[in-house]
């Protein structure tokens, strides 16, 4: 008698699929090479016919390595799970943030900042005027100090 055939496995070159998930939605999916994940116990790699696990993350980032020979992905997680399956990835965060995101949200902040009213301020030549006449009149109160 003839044993069943074996189920065919991923080939290497097709990759997995994965998902990155945070409260918010999807935040990217797509096939990759390699997932590399911040897990609570320490950093793991997942790659195709990975055995399937459920995992806990902990705050770091998650490195996406897409099939096409583009550059790494970065996300940053604040903790989560992680699910893997034959196949398939799927990372569930409570916060997720691409690093591109990241990094254009800090120049939005650095960039309101300094729009701000306070910033005008202190670029404003007025208040440069008082502040250069301030530390003059500190500066001849110090030299009419004792020394001691």
């Amino acid at each position: 008698m003839a044993s069943p055939p074996l189920p065919a496995l991923l080939d290497d070159a097709q990759g997995i699929a994965l998902q990155v998930i945070s409260l918010a939605g999807e935040l990217w999916s797509g096939d990759v090479r390699e997932v590399s994940v911040p897990g609570s116990t320490g950093r793991f790699g997942v790659m195709a016919r990975h055995a399937p696990l459920l995992g806990t993350l902990r705050e770091g980032m998650v490195s996406v390595y897409p099939l096409k020979a583009e550059p790494p992905l970065h996300v940053y997680v604040s903790g989560g799970y992680v699910e893997v399956q034959p196949g398939r990835v799927i990372v569930m965060a409570d916060l997720a943030l691409r690093s591109d995101d990241i990094d254009q949200a800090r120049a939005r902040v650095a960039q309101e900042a300094a729009r701000s009213p306070m910033a005008q301020a202190f670029t404003d030549e007025d208040y440069v005027r008082l502040h250069a006449e301030l530390m003059h009149q500190r500066a001849l109160q110090l030299r009419g100090l004792p020394w001691k």
